[in-house]
């Protein structure tokens, strides 16, 4: 696999009116976090995060979805995404954040 994580992090605007998106609630500073932090941590090439349009679950977010796992999580403030790269970035325990993760049912 060429990345051990590959994070998408949805940063979707749709037009006014219409249903809720990500980008107007903040996914592109916390994109801008996360990379930054990838960086300063020295994974760059290992870890990877990019952004993405719709994930389709813009109600939630703003979302991310981490492969090879698959897992969604909705990170809303800058410590919400220190907490997933602390615990699922860096120590591969995303059970230790389940209250960031989305169910699939969601």
């Amino acid at each position: 696999m060429y990345f051990d994580k590959h994070v998408f992090v949805c940063e979707n605007v749709r037009a006014e009116g219409e249903r809720p998106s990500c980008g107007p609630k903040g996914s592109p500073q916390l994109l801008a976090y996360m990379k930054k932090r990838v960086q300063e941590l020295g994974l760059k090439g290992k870890i990877r995060i990019q952004k993405s349009g719709c994930l389709d679950r813009c109600e939630l977010g703003p979302v991310q979805v981490s492969y090879p796992e698959g897992l969604w999580f909705s990170i809303k403030t800058q410590e919400d995404a220190e907490v997933f790269i602390q615990n699922h970035i860096l120590e591969n325990k995303p059970e230790a954040i389940r209250h960031l993760t989305l169910k699939d049912e969601e």
